[in-house]
């Protein structure tokens, strides 16, 4: 009879184990998952050109697929029965009644409205439909746009500002938070009474000075880098201090020291040693970062002050749901909310079961 393997488990498989424990973690994981997915294939999934205006469906409800018709007849096609234009004698507004005899069929897999992919002209789209009809599974804005159409279309410009912000943060935050830690002395002071001034200062006012100088008639595209750098200047402060704490603690370490009196210089001991050492505390504050990104761009670009148009971004959706008496009225306008809750508490999750999954001291999880 063989004995048992008795060979230790690497630190990455008791990574894996603890994360993979964690229900919410992997639920995370799975919304993390489809909003890439979702900002990939933006283009594919959206049904309609998300800057394409129809005057005629102009706040449009939300349509419902349907496989059985008012006479509880079978069609193996799904389709949505369209509106009639009304008015309400009482309230003097109008009103959508469906209209039974119109029958849009949604079709997998057709050619529709052109785009770019990889340099590549596309027309391929996971659903539409034909001879002219359409349908609004989240309903029209003010100007007849799908709103289906520009939430996906926002995961892509959202998803990329919240990866600009936190790429940046990143880098400053890990080069100054190593270099403080190592090299210490008068650097180290100076270092970190910068990250404490950088800690201090009010964010928000900052944040709406530096907006607020912009110009109203710069490129959206400068908008954009613009705005990313702005939320980047204090966020690297918080990340800087965690990495040093992290530095000071490993370079008292006899690996360190070793290297040391070999004769390795500074730059090899922190890119082989030191950085290797910090990236999974690293990896765990950008999935909490991210989230913050988020709801930092929604916030601004729902005031008017953040993306400008044609860019397309949650935040800047929400931007014409402002009026109470629009949001009453068409309450499908802040479907964009949805999708900023979904990602928010989709990274959340995913960063608080990998934080604990990578702690040491945590239980390891039962096989």
């Amino acid at each position: 009879m063989k004995a048992e393997n008795n060979i230790p488990n690497s630190y990455f498989s008791l990574v894996r184990k603890r994360f993979f424990a964690n229900r919410v973690g992997i639920l995370g994981l799975v919304f993390v998952f489809l909003l890439i997915f979702t900002a990939v294939f933006a283009d594919f999934l959206s049904p309609y050109n998300p800057a394409g205006r129809d005057s005629d469906r102009v706040f449009y409800p939300p349509q419902g697929i349907n496989f059985f018709d008012e006479d509880y007849n079978f069609s193996l096609r799904p389709f949505a029965y369209g509106f009639i234009e009304g008015f309400d004698p009482d309230t003097f507004e109008p009103t959508m009644e469906i209209d039974y005899s119109q029958k849009n069929y949604i079709y997998f897999f057709t050619r529709g409205w052109e785009y770019k992919f990889l340099g590549l002209n596309l027309d391929i789209h996971l659903f539409t439909t034909k001879d002219n009809s359409k349908i609004f599974l989240l309903g029209s804005d003010a100007y007849g746009r799908d709103m289906l159409s520009r939430v996906f279309k926002g995961s892509r410009v959202t998803l990329l500002f919240a990866l600009i912000v936190v790429s940046i943060t990143t880098v400053i935050g890990i080069l100054v938070g190593i270099s403080s830690g190592y090299f210490a002395g008068k650097f180290d002071i100076a270092t970190q009474r910068i990250t404490e001034l950088a800690l201090a200062f009010p964010e928000l006012p900052l944040y709406l000075s530096l907006v607020a100088i912009l110009p109203r008639q710069m490129d959206p595209f400068l908008v954009f880098i613009f705005m990313a750098f702005i939320l980047s200047s204090l966020k690297w402060a918080q990340l800087s201090r965690e990495v040093r704490g992290k530095t000071l603690s490993l370079r008292r370490l006899d690996y360190i020291k070793a290297a040391e009196a070999l004769g390795s210089n500074d730059m090899r001991i922190i890119v082989k040693h030191l950085l290797p050492n910090v990236t999974s505390h690293v990896i765990v504050s950008v999935s909490l970062l991210i989230p913050s990104a988020i709801l930092t761009e929604s916030f601004f670009s729902f005031l008017g002050l953040g993306i400008q148009s044609p860019f397309v971004s949650w935040g800047l959706q929400l931007n014409s749901a402002q009026d109470l008496r629009t949001i009453g009225s068409y309450p499908w306008v802040l479907s964009p909310v949805f999708a900023i809750l979904i990602s928010v508490l989709g990274f959340n999750a995913f960063g608080d079961a990998l934080r604990d999954a990578i702690d040491p001291y945590a239980t390891t999880a039962k096989k």
